[in-house]
């Protein structure tokens, strides 16, 4: 069955990776936050070095607008990606149902096949462009939030 379902990825191949690896740069760039923050606060205020704070404060900025880039095409382009499987399916569900029998008309309520074909297509739609992308962001949030903490102060963590 999931053999099956990710044979709809395959036309949209392009897209998957665009969305996920957009997906993981700011991911890795909301790592990156609090360490340039603290790095900020705790080394360069301090030291008063001016220029370097103002390029600092640039290099940050620039990394938050990235940031706000990347997850303009995760939200964007990643629920087009759902909304294209979602209609191949809808497509490969209706030609299903038009090879059907009355006697299955005749047996099965009208408003349950179109809930199915509607409502439930729309969460499958959601799962195909939230599920890969959200699991493997929380493996790596918790592995590089650890890794963070490790580096930090390997005793606390």
């Amino acid at each position: 069955m999931l053999r099956q379902f990710f044979s709809y990825y395959k036309p949209y191949k392009t897209l998957f990776f665009l969305d996920f690896f957009s997906a993981i740069a700011g991911g890795l760039m909301e790592l990156s936050f609090p360490l340039i923050v603290n790095y900020f606060i705790d080394t360069l205020l301090p030291g008063r070095d001016w220029g370097l704070i103002i390029a600092t404060s640039i290099g940050l900025f620039a990394v938050y607008a990235l940031s706000s880039a990347l997850q303009y095409v995760v939200t964007y382009w990643g629920h087009m990606l759902g909304i294209n499987i979602e209609t191949d399916m809808r497509k490969s569900l209706f030609d299903h149902l038009q090879k059907l029998s009355f006697k299955f008309y005749d047996n099965n309520k009208t408003g349950t096949l179109m809930s199915k074909l509607t409502n439930d297509l729309m969460y499958i739609g959601e799962v195909a462009h939230h599920g890969p992308e959200d699991l493997f962001i929380a493996i790596m949030t918790i592995l590089g939030a650890f890794g963070v903490m490790l580096f930090i102060n390997w005793q606390l963590a």
